[in-house]
């Protein structure tokens, strides 16, 4: 047993399929499969379950995967430590960030590269159930979004420093909404709102339909980066939570708070506090919090 073979068998259950793990691993399918089939002889085991194409992980196999994930964590731990007695923070911080959680994350990234230039960054967009799996398999390294409560206390936490909900608009619209509007103030103004299903649609939704509103958009989207371009091209207006960096970017989109209550979940930065987290992680957090909090 070797790294390799560890290596090629996380990646074949991120990609879930024999031919994307290979070019993924960079190197040919027979070799893949070879060194996956040479792994369960020496345990003694099947591991993955093969037809015509792959078809999932033996019950021994999910274990075996487990183990494989952390021994992978550890060992790029391992790497980071060296090159940190060496003064070095060296390597890609694996990010998971829901897209409506306008995180402006800009300055920790700059200034994290501007500390170690051997660091790099790999952003995904993400649900947050995704994030909290993906963290917990040592897939990623930082996740950011909105969290229950009980979530952020299994976790490092970092809350963001804004929060809230915004109207976003552009020119023409600001003569029809009062300084700070509530819902009954968007009373029949087009909206451009994030899609049904996500979280903070849902918050959405139930708010308004505590004062016997029902939100009916022109357009939705689980981008916000697409909804602020809608607003400035006057489509409507859009409902987005606090922080957005779009609004210095798009000249003549604007905003105002809309009073609603506080969502019950709670706009954060995440990582693993079970001793498992990467020496990334922990640098990331350590310059977020200084640039957020003054710590």
């Amino acid at each position: 047993m070797d790294i390799k073979q560890l290596h090629y068998l996380c990646t074949l259950a991120e990609q879930r399929h024999f031919g994307r793990a290979a070019r993924a691993c960079c190197v040919t399918q027979p070799t893949l499969s070879m060194r996956l089939r040479q792994l369960e002889q020496e345990l003694g085991v099947a591991l993955v379950r093969r037809g015509r194409q792959f078809e999932g992980f033996t019950p021994e196999g999910e274990r075996v995967l487990a183990r494989a994930r952390a021994l992978l964590s550890q060992y790029d731990n391992l790497r980071l430590e060296v090159d940190a007695m060496k003064g070095q923070l060296t390597g890609t911080v694996r990010l998971g960030l829901v897209p409506l959680s306008c995180m402006d994350l800009s300055s920790v990234l700059a200034e994290l590269r501007c500390r170690h230039e051997g660091v790099g960054f790999e952003i995904n967009d993400m649900a947050a159930d995704a994030i909290l799996d993906a963290l917990n398999q040592n897939a990623l390294d930082i996740g950011g979004g909105f969290f229950e409560p009980e979530v952020l206390a299994r976790f490092d936490s970092l809350a963001l420093p804004e929060q809230g909900v915004v109207v976003a608009f552009g020119p023409g619209w600001g003569d029809r909404l009062p300084p700070r509007p509530g819902p009954a103030d968007l009373a029949g103004l087009p909206l451009c709102l994030p899609k049904p299903g996500m979280y903070f649609r849902h918050y959405l939704d139930t708010q308004f339909a505590r004062q016997g509103l029902i939100l009916q958009p022109v357009l939705t989207s689980d981008s916000v980066y697409r909804l602020m371009r809608w607003v400035h091209a006057g489509l409507g207006c859009a409902l987005i939570p606090a922080g957005s960096v779009l609004f210095n970017e798009l000249p003549g989109v604007a905003c105002r708070p809309l009073t609603l209550p506080s969502m019950a979940r709670i706009g954060a930065l995440v990582m693993r506090n079970d001793g498992q987290a990467s020496l990334l992680a922990k640098g990331f957090f350590e310059v977020a919090r200084e640039l957020w909090h003054g710590e």
